[in-house]
Parts: C-alpha cells; structure tokens; sequence
C-alpha cells in the first residue's frame, strides 16, 4: 500500500471516503480567508493527533501544559514500545540484542538534547521549518522526536506544552499538491478554511492559498505549505488561548520583530539592486549581512591579515578575553 495511503489510514481515514469539496472564493488582501464557510473542525478526530503514537489513543494522549518532562517521559514509553518487538525477538541473540537497546538509548538521547529553550542564542531552529512557530526571550522551547509519518516538535511556553508543529516525512506526500493534499485533510478533519495570501508577481499580484485551518473547542488546526524549501506539508496543532498569550508576550518583549513567515518574505522581497535576491535570504533573517564583493563602501579601508601571522598582538588585552568561555547549552535543565 502507498504511503499516503498507509497516512490516511492511520489518521483514520476510510478507503472509500470522498475527497471532493466546493471551492472558496478568492479574498483580496494578504492572510485572508476565502468567502467559504468553513473551519469548524471535527474536535474527536484532531483529538487524535495528540495521541502519542499515531493512531493509537490508547497508547496515552499528550495535554496541553504538560512539562516537558512530562512530554519526554511519554515520547520515552513510546520509543521503548516501538523498540520491544525487536528486543524480545532476539533473546537468543544477547549481542543483536545489546546493539538493539543501544540503538533505542542512542535515539532517546538524540530527543533530549533536541529541547532547546529560546533565550536569545541562535540555533537552526530560527531558518528551519518551523521558524516561524517561535520568537526569542519569550518563554518558549521545543522538543524534537522523529516518528514514522512526521517529525514532531513540541512547543512550550512558560513550561506548558501548548503546541505540536507536525511536519511530514516527504514520502508521506507522494508529489500531491497542497490542495490535494488538504482535501485529504478535509475529509478527515472536516471543511476547512482556506487562507490566502496576495504576493508581488510581475504584472499584478497573486492570490496563493497560504494554509488551510480550523477550530475545534480550544484547539487551533491549521495545515500549511512547506514545499517550496522543504518539500513537504505540515499540520500544526494549538491551544488557542495559549497561543495567543504567547504571540502578546511577543508583542512586547520582541515589538520589532516581523510576524510573518521570515523566510517566504525574505524570498519574495522585491531587492533595490541588481544583485540576486535570494542570494543572502540567511544572513537577512539572522541579521547579519554579509558583503559581496563589489558591496563595499566607497573608501573604507580594507585590512589584509599577514599570511606568515606575523601580525602584532594587542598587548593591552587582558589575557582573559583571549580565553573562549563555553556557553551554556540551550537544553540544560531538562532532568529526565
């Protein structure tokens, strides 16, 4: 079976189900949504996505303002569930099975050092997929494990888990498109709401469906497109309420930050030179810009470091600065 096939099954999907849906009208204007009704969600089955193993609810359910770890003690029942068919069918083997609870061990470690807590420090995390899921000095962190259809992040804010950033495996999309992919969604989840946002195109704008998205009690759902850098879709769960004291806290603590999706909007600025646009899109959302050459300023004065490193040591620097000190990891502090 396909695995968009085997997704749609463990979602809960049925074989025969229809994935046909009437088509929303365009909105003008950035982040609009389409005069379609719709996002009234289907609260018990994106109840479903908080299971901790994928269509298994009885395996345990993760609750918004868990602790993370309480987060990771579930992610680890988990993981040793997965890994206990394999350990128990090579009781004969004591090596095979050694190297089977190594490779578990190995994985459980990989996710705990994945909790990083957002204050101020630069990570990956900030130009990654889920970027835009998160600002710094605001009182958030995430946790990172890997499952069978998705990578799942955790996201936490004062401590309480209050979001999971669900970004699928590239397999799990078999080349659908995003409307084809959300219709998928849509028979799941129920009829959605389809944002769009307008883009500078040459000649005009243009209306592109930016996310699909709906609500269902507290919970926020939304399906959004990550395929043109990652190549694959994503559905990100939240507790409305929480979200929303979040992105308050972001208002004052980070004012001049940008709340759009850094990386689109890098992307799709129009530049005021002839230079490639995209040619820096990292350095411009982490801040830093990095000159091409050519870029410099009219007379500033360019220092050529001598090759032999024959060059004079500043003798007034306290022989402390020239020792590095080690940062503290961003995942301290999580006891598991």
């Amino acid at each position: 079976m396909r695995t968009f096939g085997r997704l749609l099954l463990a979602l809960g999907f049925s074989a025969g189900v229809s994935l046909t849906i009437g088509a929303s009208a365009f909105a003008k204007g950035k982040g609009k949504a389409g005069k379609g009704e719709g996002g009234a969600g289907n609260s018990a089955e994106i109840d479903k996505l908080k299971a901790v193993r994928l269509g298994d609810p009885k395996a345990g359910v993760f609750k918004w303002q868990m602790s993370p770890e309480e987060v990771m003690g579930l992610v680890r029942e988990s993981v040793q569930k997965k890994y206990q068919p394999r350990i128990e069918g090579s009781a004969q083997d004591p090596g095979k099975q050694q190297r089977i609870r190594d490779e578990m061990e190995k994985e459980l470690a990989t996710i705990k050092k994945s909790y990083t807590k957002f204050e101020g420090q630069k990570t990956g995390l900030d130009v990654s997929i889920v970027g835009p899921e998160f600002q710094q000095n605001t009182g958030e962190a995430v946790l990172v494990a890997k499952e069978d259809i998705w990578t799942r992040y955790f996201f936490f804010f004062e401590n309480g888990l209050y979001k999971m950033f669900l970004a699928f495996n590239k397999d799990a999309i078999e080349g659908k498109s995003f409307r084809d992919f959300g219709r998928g969604m849509e028979a799941k989840y129920g009829h959605a709401k389809e944002v769009y946002r307008d883009e500078k195109v040459m000649g005009g704008i243009k209306h592109i469906l930016d996310h699909y998205e709906w609500s269902a009690g507290g919970d926020k759902l939304r399906l959004i497109d990550r395929s043109e850098f990652y190549g694959v879709y994503c559905l990100v769960l939240a507790d409305a309420q929480t979200q929303e004291r979040a992105n308050e806290k972001r208002k004052v603590v980070n004012p001049d930050q940008p709340t759009g999706d850094a990386l689109v909007e890098a992307v799709t600025a129009k530049d005021s030179n002839d230079r490639d646009a995209n040619d820096n899109i990292i350095d411009r959302i982490t801040g830093k810009e990095i000159r091409k050459p050519g870029d410099e300023a009219k007379h500033e004065d360019i220092v050529v470091p001598s090759v032999g490193g024959g060059g004079k040591k500043n003798a007034s620097a306290p022989a402390s600065e020239t020792k590095s000190k080690k940062k503290p990891s961003a995942n301290d502090g999580l006891e598991l």
